[in-house]
């Protein structure tokens, strides 16, 4: 553990090791104690591959706004962006217990498309998907179980081709849960 003098407000500035970040939060005496993880170290990664990653957002991405854009055209405006319960929906209407996920297929391995696997470090990636799919399934079961409803939709479902059967399929399922609950 290291300790910086005060900072601006007077905050001790109190870095630790990541795994005992949780435990220091738990047990810090002071509230003037500001503590944060030391940085992971940065693996060395080929510059290309650096700016790709970095244009990966978070929010806002295009399927994002396009779900969002169609909600508002059938009028089930409303919603709140990136709910804090398990998992962060994209979209969810709180007060009916309504979410909705749009994953991207390549992340969350889409089960429709099966997008393919990275030719490099594959001992990277196999874990890192897995890991992924298992959160994914552990966020739904939670909300599930405190009586959310789940909507899943897939970067694929939202291409030109069927963008509107999958709205059309969509549309009146959510209509009538925000409608009855």
């Amino acid at each position: 553990m290291r300790v910086r003098r005060p900072g601006k407000r007077g905050a001790w500035l109190v870095s630790v090791k990541r795994e005992h970040l949780s435990y220091m939060r738990k047990h810090a005496r002071s509230t003037r104690c500001v503590l944060h993880a030391t940085p992971a170290p940065v693996r060395d990664v080929a510059p290309a591959v650096r700016k790709s990653m970095k244009g990966n957002k978070g929010k806002d991405t295009k399927p994002e706004l396009l779900v969002r854009r169609r909600l508002r055209q059938a009028g089930l405006g409303g919603y709140r962006l990136q709910w804090n319960v398990p998992g962060r929906p994209d979209i969810a209407y709180p007060g009916k217990k309504v979410c909705i996920f749009i994953n991207g297929c390549f992340w969350h391995r889409c089960p429709v498309c099966k997008p393919s696997m990275p030719k490099t470090n594959r001992e990277y990636w196999i874990p890192k998907f897995e890991r992924n799919v298992e959160r994914d399934r552990r966020n739904i079961a939670l909300l599930e179980q405190d009586g959310w409803r789940v909507h899943v939709i897939w970067e694929c479902q939202l291409k030109k081709k069927v963008v509107d059967e999958t709205f059309a399929e969509l549309i009146p399922v959510l209509e009538s849960e925000l409608a009855n609950r």
